[in-house]
């Protein structure tokens, strides 16, 4: 009996390897697909939005062929699957990556813009859609990333068909946080910080000069500067005021 319980491990370890190494047969469905054919498939998967099967998909053909065209395709299409899969993280790390790799690839200017989307939507998330915030009181860190992801990507390439797209958002993204450096601004007010809420003020004059929150700024500048005995700077600012908002605020 002693003599069947030695052999054990050895039919265990061998009925183990010959296990794995079926399931490595039956599951090795890329054997002898070509680039373009795994690409392929990978695309159907994602317009069936079954995404993780198409990230499968890139990421095998990626390791099965390291370049060319195909691959390319491959990489970018992976970003768009990351994010339409929830994995926003994973959504920048590969555009990150891409531009990296391919900074003069002809279509880069995808990646930028995935990058925008990406922090736009994580701006615009769930929670801020059901929570009934002011958007001046919302964390500006999404809003921001997106606004410079989008400013990248019309400076750099300013005809892609994607800039268009891009600049419309940043319209939203400046709004915001124009709004949310108001609040800071009103804050001070509040708290009785004159100079810093004056200060505050003249940021959102210089950084977003055509929002609704710049006719507040100047504002509170002129009120703040002659609180202050800055009657000159309060001068300027009822002066740029005018200028800038002759019917008051434009509704």
């Amino acid at each position: 009996m002693s003599k069947y319980l030695k052999l054990l491990p050895l039919v265990a370890i061998t009925l183990t390897a010959l296990a794995i190494s079926g399931c490595g047969k039956k599951d090795d469905i890329y054997k002898n697909m070509t680039a373009q054919q795994i690409y392929e498939k990978g695309k159907y998967a994602a317009l069936r939005k079954d995404y993780p099967t198409a990230i499968k998909d890139f990421d095998t053909l990626e390791a099965r062929y390291p370049y060319g065209e195909w691959t390319d395709k491959g990489q970018l299409a992976l970003i768009h699957a990351y994010a339409n899969g929830d994995d926003e993280e994973s959504a920048l790390a590969a555009a990150d990556r891409f531009i990296r790799v391919h900074p003069r690839h002809p279509n880069v200017d995808y990646a930028y813009y995935m990058k925008g989307v990406v922090n736009f939507n994580k701006n615009f998330s769930l929670v801020f859609r059901q929570m009934p915030l002011d958007r001046s009181m919302r964390d500006s860190t999404f809003a921001q990333k997106s606004f410079d992801d989008f400013r990248t990507l019309v400076e750099k390439f300013p005809n892609s068909k994607y800039s268009p797209d891009a600049r419309k958002r940043m319209i939203l993204m400046r709004e915001q946080l124009a709004d949310h450096e108001l609040h800071i601004a009103q804050y001070y007010l509040t708290q009785g910080a004159d100079l810093a809420a004056a200060n505050r003020a003249g940021y959102i004059v210089n950084q977003y000069p055509s929002t609704a929150a710049a006719y507040e700024a100047l504002k509170i500048m002129s009120k703040t500067y002659k609180d202050l005995g800055m009657m000159q700077e309060a001068k300027e600012a009822d002066a740029t005021l005018k200028a800038n908002f002759p019917n008051g605020l434009p509704s």
